[in-house]
C-alpha cells in the first residue's frame, strides 16, 4: 500500500518555498504530455501553477522530478515509443537518473491534495545499474546530499498531515481499462 500526507495549497506552497531554500534545483515534469517535451519549473510559483491547472482540469495526479547541482549524476530525458499509439500520438518522455527526487501529487478535491517524496536508495540504484545503462553510474550520484534532501523534504511533509492510502482514480473516462492478458507492454525504449 502506498501512502501520501494530505495537505492544502498552502502546505504544498510552503513545502515548495522549502525546497528552494539552501540550493535551487532544476525542476521538470516526471514524464511529458503524449507527443510532448517534459516541462520545466524555475521556481515554486510555476510548480503550483501547474499543480493548479492539473486539479482544474481534473487530472487525478502528477509528479515532479527535482534534482539539486551538488547531488551530481546524470539525468536523462528519455523519449518512450509507444507501440501501438495512444490517443494518436506515438512518443512521450520520462525523465531518468538513479538519484531524482519525485514529488508526488494526487488531487482529492475541493480543497485538499495527497502529496509523497520518492527517491530511489543508493542499494536500489545499484542493483539496477545493469538494467537501464542509459543513466549511467550510480556511483557518480552524491547519495548524502541525495538522502539529505529527500529526508528533509519527507521530514516538512510529514509534519504537514496525516498520511493516509494513495486516493485511487474515481473517473473512468480518465481511466482506460486494461486487456486481461496483454502480450507486450506498449512502452518501448528509443
Amino acid at each position: 500500500m502506498t501512502l501520501a500526507t494530505i495537505i492544502t495549497n498552502s502546505d504544498l506552497s510552503a513545502l515548495l518555498d522549502s525546497a528552494f531554500q539552501q540550493e535551487t534545483p532544476v525542476v521538470t515534469s516526471s514524464e511529458s504530455d503524449l507527443g510532448e517535451p517534459l516541462e520545466h519549473f524555475a521556481n515554486p510559483a510555476d510548480i503550483l501553477a501547474k499543480a493548479a491547472d492539473c486539479a482544474k482540469a481534473g487530472i487525478h495526479n502528477y509528479a515532479f522530478g527535482f534534482w539539486y547541482p551538488s547531488m551530481k549524476g546524470q539525468v536523462v530525458e528519455r523519449k518512450v515509443t509507444l507501440d501501438p499509439p495512444r490517443d494518436g500520438k506515438t512518443f512521450c518522455y520520462s525523465l531518468g537518473g538513479w538519484g531524482i527526487i519525485h514529488l508526488h501529487l494526487y488531487f482529492t478535491p475541493p480543497n485538499t491534495l495527497q502529496c509523497r517524496v520518492v527517491v530511489n536508495s543508493e542499494a536500489r540504484a545499484i542493483s539496477r545499474e545493469n538494467r537501464y545503462p542509459e543513466l549511467g553510474a550510480a556511483s557518480e550520484w552524491d547519495w548524502r546530499v541525495v538522502e539529505s534532501y529527500a529526508f528533509r523534504l519527507s521530514r516538512r511533509l510529514a509534519a504537514m498531515g496525516r498520511a493516509v492510502p494513495v486516493a485511487q482514480q474515481s473517473s473512468p473516462v480518465t481511466q482506460k481499462p486494461t486487456p486481461a492478458a496483454a502480450p507486450r507492454s506498449p512502452w518501448k525504449r528509443s
